[in-house]
């Protein structure tokens, strides 16, 4: 019993993850046309990455819902209180190599932007996460979120 429930708990992980990566590219793609279709001084600044103060924090705002979206689905189909430190971590270790090293974005934008992107990844994951665990429990037992910090007393995997 106990073999079989750990299997099914990592066949629930790796569908969360699964439908995380999905729903973190569905999130990053319809954010930007969005963007661009919403903001004509950012659809031209877009080819060259002549962004503007405001256009770098509404990336990041894009880049944050994504992680938020990412985390918060692998986690409940995870039912898994550690998912959104697994989400921030891998998002994290994706973000690495493209945003440290020069040649790739690094020359695009401001140091302090590659920093607060990087730094924030993690925390907003499991913000993301836990919050949507909350929200979920909440409404599955008709409770307050603030009522059911005892989640492995509730059945969430662990």
């Amino acid at each position: 019993m106990t073999m079989a429930l750990n299997r099914f708990s990592a066949i629930r992980l790796a569908a969360g993850l699964a439908l995380g990566w999905a729903t973190s590219s569905a999130v990053l793609t319809w954010g930007f046309v969005l963007l661009k279709a919403s903001w004509p001084e950012y659809a031209l600044a877009n080819p060259d990455k002549s962004y503007t103060l405001p256009m770098l924090f509404v990336r990041l705002l894009i880049f944050s819902s994504m992680i938020v979206a990412t985390s918060g689905v692998a986690t409940l189909v995870s039912g898994n209180k550690h998912t959104p430190w697994i989400v921030g971590i891998l998002i994290f270790a994706i973000s690495i190599p493209p945003h440290i090293y020069p040649g790739y974005v690094w020359n695009d934008y401001p140091a302090w932007y590659h920093i607060a992107y990087l730094l924030s990844i993690v925390p907003i994951a499991v913000a993301g996460g836990r919050t949507a665990l909350h929200v979920s429990l909440a409404g599955s037992y008709g409770i307050s979120a603030a009522q059911h910090d005892d989640e492995d007393r509730r059945g969430i995997a662990g």
